[in-house]
């Protein structure tokens, strides 16, 4: 009666008391069930069942806690080219553009915001299917005094819209190239004035 206590009951009762606990979705605890018999075994297989179980779901909620940073990073960038558009817009409407070459360059700033406005509403999109280990990046090659030229001009029309005075100072030569992600990029540094101001 010991044995059969010892060897069969007491370990079935404990696994019986693992599986209401796994049930009631309590995994924070070890099934104690050990030994080189089938009893032992399916203790075994409780634990691993347990472990597995309790790591799906940390990377569940870690998944879903990326999905809610990245839609709310994303609208948040949004403001950004709704804010430049509004602005030169305004630039237009106000009379500041009062040279066709000076109404072009606004123009083509509108088109490139309305772009980057499209681009952000399909990484929403996106985002919302992907968890971030599958972040897609477009990296190509990039003249980056260009690059910073063209941004440093956006941003000083921006932050003029918010009384903060602007000015660059990019010593680059003009063969100077990287390999980035034009968007990503231009987030990042978006991301870091705006946090500044």
């Amino acid at each position: 009666t010991y044995f059969v206590s010892r060897s069969i009951i007491r370990p079935l009762k404990s696994l019986r008391l693992a599986a209401g606990r796994i049930k009631n979705g309590d995994l924070d605890f070890r099934v104690g069930v050990e030994g080189k018999n089938e009893i032992g075994q399916l203790g075994l297989a409780f634990e691993e069942m347990r472990v597995q179980l309790r790591h799906s779901i940390e990377v569940q909620l870690q998944y879903e806690e990326n999905r809610k940073e990245l839609v709310s990073n994303i609208s948040h960038d949004l403001k950004t080219p709704i804010t430049t558009i509004k602005g030169y817009v305004d630039g237009v409407l106000d009379g500041i553009a009062d040279s066709p070459e000076k109404a072009m360059r606004y123009m083509k700033i509108i088109s490139a915001k309305a772009d980057e406005m499209d681009r952000l509403i399909d990484e929403l999109f996106l985002y919302s299917k992907l968890d971030l280990n599958k972040l897609p990046f477009d990296f190509e090659r990039v003249g980056i005094r260009d690059f910073l030229t063209d941004w440093s001009e956006e941003m000083k029309f921006e932050l003029e819209k918010r009384n903060v005075d602007w000015s660059s100072d990019i010593r680059l030569g003009n063969s100077a190239a990287v390999l980035m992600d034009r968007d990503k990029f231009k987030r990042v540094l978006g991301n870091v004035i705006g946090n500044a101001v």
